[in-house]
């Protein structure tokens, strides 16, 4: 299955915003808020609806990072294939108002690296790659799934 996917990354002094899933894939783990992409949607409206859905955070579009085109494995098949779209937002607050996908928090960008094992490993490389090191904007990636744990096989 194809999905196409806005993720938010939502900076303040130096924090990020991510979210604690507890449904669907990656449970416990730490994400970069986002979700699928509407029919006749804009990537930048959609960035905007999921922010405000997820968090209660109204912004504004500031940039468009970059894309990764991600492939999760499971039990050596293909289980779904993604097409990230990451869009940097402007939050007008940075007061949380709504949980509805997990528990969202603000993290220090500067001590991710010490709770990497908490972040779902391709959301730590595009934190890592489009944030930190400002790289490239396209890459793609294969996670796979092996018990209750995540892998990077790829992302170049």
């Amino acid at each position: 299955m194809l999905y196409s996917v806005v993720l938010t990354i939502v900076i303040q002094n130096n924090k990020i915003l991510l979210l604690k899933r507890r449904k669907g894939d990656f449970i416990n783990l730490l994400a970069i808020p986002g979700g699928k992409i509407e029919e006749n949607e804009h990537v930048s409206d959609a960035a905007k609806r999921e922010l405000l859905e997820e968090s209660g955070i109204e912004s504004d579009f500031k940039d468009y990072l970059g894309c990764v085109s991600e492939v999760l494995i499971q039990n050596k098949e293909v289980k779904a294939h993604f097409i990230l779209h990451l869009c940097e937002l402007f939050p007008k607050t940075i007061d949380i108002l709504n949980n509805t996908e997990g528990e969202m928090d603000w993290y220090d960008l500067d001590s991710l690296n010490g709770i990497k094992e908490n972040i779902i490993p391709s959301d730590y490389e595009m934190i890592k790659n489009f944030i930190l090191s400002k790289s490239k904007k396209y890459f793609n990636c294969v996670e796979e799934k092996v018990g209750n744990k995540y892998y990077i096989r790829e992302f170049l």
